[in-house]
């Protein structure tokens, strides 16, 4: 196989990174008697060559949904989850419903038992995480890796991230653990179940003529730079090139480079965001009741404190008004959460953003 030069750009770019992967899934690996604190981070990035969809100006885009039939577009009160049965009707499946269906949550790894690595189809791994160890002491972890990789055995279980339950393999390779996701069995196909005919067995000298051409390019080990992504290294080379003649590009579009979590964008805490907008205001709103209270009737009934948390809710989530809109959609829905918007879990970014905004 011919030696191919690294190019600049694609995998390699990032290869001299320092820049640090913050966790965004804390729990613990759980079996028998033994517990071992563990974070879990992204092992994998979004591909070089993925882009943002903005108007000329560079605004980011949001999605609507409108009616198939009459083209009336849809707010968030009109949209229903429908679950289609076998015979293609659709029964409609509620919010609460949904909630009550949800797995319990949970901040455990529980792994079930241990098993050969081989006996794990490659078709059921799905997407690979990274457990680094928590807390004070990574004794266990490390020993839990070193007896793992000695053994050949792969730990299989569950956890509860986001809402969700993942299948999951722990792994253990040059004493570090890794998290691979599972797809569930139900989920692959079978060569039968697509329609592909029956394997016919061809004869042996055919074989035989197919295995020396295979012969001409085998190789003992894999030359990693074969797996770069060389069309990513092309759209990069040409926005850089263009960007250096200053050519189509949007100035100050406020558009940032952000760190995927689980695959998606950095997480800005909004609630942080809105405590600093609370604290700024609490001085004058504590003058204000202070003031109020002093004037008003001892005998009088006092006003719910909910309705003074409630303003001071709407006057934060006004002024952080510029942060939601560059939010990712989990802290979004985490916000709408504490607001207790109805319907928030079947509403995509835009839509969530949008009832924050009316919520506030």
């Amino acid at each position: 196989m011919p030696e191919r030069k690294r190019k600049r750009g694609g995998t390699n770019r990032s290869e001299g990174s320092t820049a640090p992967v913050r966790p965004f899934w804390s729990g613990t690996i759980t079996f028998g008697l033994v517990s071992i604190p563990v974070d879990l981070l992204a092992a994998v990035r979004p591909r070089q060559k993925s882009m943002k969809l903005v108007d000329k100006k560079g605004h980011p885009l949001g999605r609507q949904y409108h009616c198939s039939k009459d083209g009336k577009r849809l707010s968030a009160e009109e949209i229903v989850r429908g679950y289609e049965t076998d015979s293609g009707e659709l029964v409609v499946i509620t919010d609460e419903e949904f909630e009550s269906l949800a797995p319990e949550m949970s901040r455990d790894i529980e792994l079930r038992r241990f098993v050969p690595l081989e006996q794990i189809p490659p078709m059921y791994y799905q997407r690979p995480y990274f457990l680094a160890p928590a807390g004070r002491s990574a004794k266990a972890y490390h020993l839990l890796a070193q007896t793992m990789e000695r053994t050949g055995r792969v730990g299989i279980g569950s956890f509860v991230m986001r809402g969700h339950e993942y299948l999951t393999a722990i792994l253990a390779e040059k004493g570090v653990l890794r998290a691979e996701t599972l797809r569930y069995a139900d989920e692959l196909r079978t060569p039968e179940s697509i329609g592909l005919p029956r394997p016919a067995k061809p004869r042996s000298k055919a074989v035989d003529r197919f295995a020396r051409v295979l012969e001409r390019q085998m190789e003992n080990q894999l030359d990693l730079a074969e797996l770069e992504d060389r069309e990513a290294e092309r759209l990069q080379e040409l926005a850089r090139a263009k960007q250096k003649k200053g050519r189509d590009v949007i100035k100050g579009s406020g558009l940032e480079e952000q760190e995927p979590a689980e695959g998606g964008a950095q997480i800005i805490d909004l609630m942080e965001v809105l405590k600093k907008s609370l604290s700024k205001n609490a001085v004058v709103t504590n003058a204000r009741e202070s003031t109020a209270g002093a004037q008003e009737d001892p005998s009088s009934p006092r006003r719910p404190r909910r309705a003074t948390t409630t303003r001071r809710t709407e006057r934060a989530s006004a002024n952080a008004g510029d942060d939601l809109d560059h939010a990712s959609k989990n802290a979004l829905y985490k916000l709408a959460s504490d607001l207790d918007i109805s319907g928030r879990s079947k509403m995509d970014k835009s839509e969530l953003l949008e009832a924050i905004r009316r919520a506030g």
